[in-house]
């Protein structure tokens, strides 16, 4: 009977293994800072939806910008991980100062359907999970000749991290894009 129970306790324990995987808390895909790490780090990660204006011309190849209000009483550094298009480089001032306004430019290409710029900005560049670190991807797509933008961010080494709404859009024409992010 032990053997019996055995199997049907392991075939039962199978049986859920691929739901368990629609249990986890959702991934963003967003770098593995901790896997090195043996003590506890708190991440967050969430979404927002950044609003559409309306430009001329047709969707196509498009300028982004991508700004930094650093507030973290540190100055901040930017790394690259995904990135599609041409980067022109970075805003002045660079590395930012605390209490400014940073960022960089990428010339992207037509979002056919869709692509993703991902970037961090960080207190400590030689080790981005053990300071202060905003982790942020720009998923932008063209819907039915609708241009669009989701920003995902993931934090680190207690960063606040959020977008300033009101001074980020994306060009429902022509991709064109601003993407304002505030890290305390």
């Amino acid at each position: 009977m032990t053997r019996n129970v055995k199997r049907f306790l392991a075939a039962s324990l199978l049986s859920l293994a691929p739901s368990a995987a629609f249990a986890g808390p959702a991934d963003l895909g967003f770098p593995d800072f901790l896997s090195q790490r043996t003590e506890y780090v708190s991440v967050r990660e969430g979404a927002f939806e950044i609003a559409q204006v309306k430009g001329g011309a047709s969707i196509g190849a498009a300028l982004e910008n991508f700004f930094v209000t650093n507030q973290s009483g540190a100055t901040v550094s930017l790394g690259l991980q995904i990135l599609n298009g041409t980067f022109n480089g970075v805003f002045s001032p660079y590395p930012v100062p605390t209490a400014n306004l940073g960022g960089f430019q990428v010339s992207a290409p037509a979002p056919m359907p869709s692509f993703s710029q991902q970037y961090y900005w960080t207190v400590d560049p030689a080790n981005p999970a053990g300071a202060k670190t905003c982790v942020w991807r720009v998923d932008i797509a063209d819907s039915a000749g609708s241009c669009t933008a989701t920003v995902y961010y993931g934090t680190y080494g207690g960063a606040v991290c959020t977008v300033d709404a009101a001074n980020s859009f994306i060009d429902i024409n022509t991709c064109q894009a601003q993407i304002v992010t505030i890290m305390q």
